[in-house]
């Protein structure tokens, strides 16, 4: 059975950064990104290798399902 994982990607247009809130935690991203799309793929991999979700969850990193917010 897979476990969910309720995370959301917060992309600030103006400085270009990015937050993401998983399971009741915030992290901002430590790079600035061109674009929505560059911040949610960076988000998928740091959720994929800094967050534990490889151990979780079969697959890849872009399996990974970001909600912007």
């Amino acid at each position: 059975m897979e476990e969910v994982s309720n995370i959301q990607l917060h992309f600030d247009v103006l400085s270009c950064r990015a937050l993401l809130s998983c399971e009741g935690k915030d992290y901002v991203l430590p790079d600035t990104y061109p674009n929505r799309d560059a911040a949610r793929a960076a988000a998928q991999k740091f959720a994929w290798e800094r967050l534990g979700l490889k151990s979780r969850r079969a697959g890849r990193p872009s399996d990974i399902a970001i909600w912007l917010r």
